[in-house]
């Protein structure tokens, strides 16, 4: 249980992507007008990025080598999707504000990079 407190604190504090690295910083930016856009991309990252990383922690001994950046994005693309779609249902005003930021998560480095450095390394 200790390490997972410290795989989190690390992610928040000495390794964020957005505050540390500044990746990723302009579809921040682009969308943290109001604190709601902020939250809303916020969720939708979180979603995105949990599910992406515990599905390839799951899977990550049965991809090849080969095709393991396909497949990442293929993940990434299906979490995205679903947010999108959640996002299109429920929040259409969100959605409106949102805009093109939702479905470019698919291709954003903090995402992608996040899988490639975490998850195709550890268990779920």
């Amino acid at each position: 249980m200790t390490n997972l407190k410290k795989v989190f604190l690390n992610g928040i504090f000495q390794e964020n992507p957005v505050l540390i690295i500044m990746i990723g910083l302009c579809s921040v930016l682009a969308v943290s007008v109001t604190t709601v856009n902020a939250l809303g991309m916020w969720a939708a990252y979180s979603f995105v990025l949990i599910g992406s990383e515990l599905t390839i922690s799951a899977i990550r001994n049965s991809i090849p080598k080969t095709i393991r950046i396909p497949i990442f994005i293929i993940a990434i693309a299906t979490f995205t999707t679903i947010v999108q779609l959640i996002v299109k249902a429920y929040s259409p005003s969100l959605d409106k504000s949102l805009g093109i930021f939702i479905p470019l998560i698919v291709v954003n480095c903090i995402i992608i990079g996040r899988v490639e450095a975490f998850s195709s390394r550890n268990n779920v």
